[in-house]
Order: structure tokens, then C-alpha cells, then sequence
């Protein structure tokens, strides 16, 4: 097919790949043009906030000591996040207010789930050492020196291998004495980002 322009500026007959190489760059493009497979490694497919926790009650006494079945310090903070690609990686960033009781420790972290009511949860972090039972820790057993920590939590799941629906939620246990969320602190907040790879 000759290729031929028309009175309004359309140009017919390219073929797709007709174009030398170089000659649209990214000005050319559309806002949104470059999705999907045009986008490289490293790129952000997409980013989820969860809810904002500010107005679901008050502190939560974490009453679990096994890491395989946390208490979750918020259910209505759970993120819902669907991979566009099977081999991506999701970040997830969180912050939230938490306290230690004298002689408290234990963990805090993102679980991740196939399962919407976060059944079956799998803990992302790492251990260094043989548990996780120290992330937080008050070794103070003196009965009256509390640890309040707005902290904030960084971590990644590698284990994305299709594009089914993600569940993600905070989550702790304690592994002695008392740890608790949200004792007037900063509400629960979490958010994912889809990293293409």
C-alpha cells in the first residue's frame, strides 16, 4: 500500500515497525500512551492506598503470640491490589503508632494473603537469626518505661507469580509481655506499588 497524506493530516499506508528507529521519542506520545509491556523494568505499574484507620475505635491489644496468625491491627485498612504481570514485585510501605509495655516484644508487619478475610497470611519480612520475636523490643522491665514509635515499615513481596487478586494487611504478634496499636498515635496506613521487572 502507497503511502499517502490526506487534506486533514492523516498519513495511511505505514505499516506497524514502518518507522526508523529513533523517530518518536517521548514528546510524540501521548499522556498514558506508554503502558504495559512498553514500560521498562523498575517502572511503577501502579500504586493502591488502603484505607486511613484514623476513625476505627481506639487501641488494639495485640492478644496473638504466633506469627503464623497475627492480630491484625485494623481489618478495614486490608489493600486489595491485582498485578497487571505475573513476575512483578509489590512494595509496600505502612506507618502506624505503637507502644511497648515493660518487658514487651514482638513483631509488627505486612502479611500478605490469597484469601480476602486475610486467612492462610504469610509474613514478607525476613528473620535475621532464627525468629522475628525481637523486631520490637522494650527491655526495660521496670514497670513504668513505655516505648511509644510512630513507625514506619518497608518491605516487598517476591513471591508474585500470576496476576490473581493480592491481599495485603498489618499484622503482629508478641512473643512477651504487651504490645499494643494505636494508643492515642498515628492511624494505620498502608500502601502497595507494583514494580515491574
Amino acid at each position: 500500500m502507497p503511502i499517502s497524506i490526506s487534506g486533514d493530516g492523516t498519513i495511511t499506508g505505514i505499516s506497524v515497525g514502518g518507522l526508523p528507529d529513533g523517530i518518536v521519542d517521548t514528546d510524540m506520545l501521548a499522556t498514558g500512551a506508554a503502558t504495559g509491556a512498553k514500560l521498562g523494568s523498575g517502572a511503577i505499574v501502579q500504586t493502591v492506598i488502603g484505607a486511613n484507620g484514623e476513625n476505627t475505635g481506639s487501641s488494639v491489644d495485640i492478644s496473638s503470640s504466633d506469627v503464623n496468625n497475627p492480630t491484625f491491627l485494623d481489618s478495614s485498612c486490608k489493600l486489595t491490589i491485582t498485578p497487571l504481570f505475573a513476575n512483578s514485585k509489590i512494595l509496600l510501605v505502612w506507618r502506624a503508632g505503637i507502644r511497648l509495655d515493660p518487658s514487651g516484644m514482638g513483631y509488627f508487619g505486612v502479611y500478605y494473603s490469597p484469601n480476602s478475610n486475610m486467612s492462610s497470611p504469610v509474613i514478607l519480612d525476613k528473620a535475621r537469626g532464627a525468629s522475628l520475636n525481637e523486631t520490637y523490643r522494650n527491655n526495660d522491665s521496670g514497670g513504668n518505661s513505655h516505648i511509644f514509635l510512630p513507625d514506619t515499615g518497608v518491605t516487598w513481596d517476591a513471591t508474585v507469580t500470576n496476576t490473581n487478586t493480592r491481599y495485603y494487611n498489618v499484622g503482629a504478634y508478641e512473643s512477651s509481655g504487651n504490645i499494643i496499636y494505636g494508643d492515642q498515635q498515628i492511624a494505620l496506613q498502608l500502601m502497595a506499588q507494583e514494580i515491574k521487572t
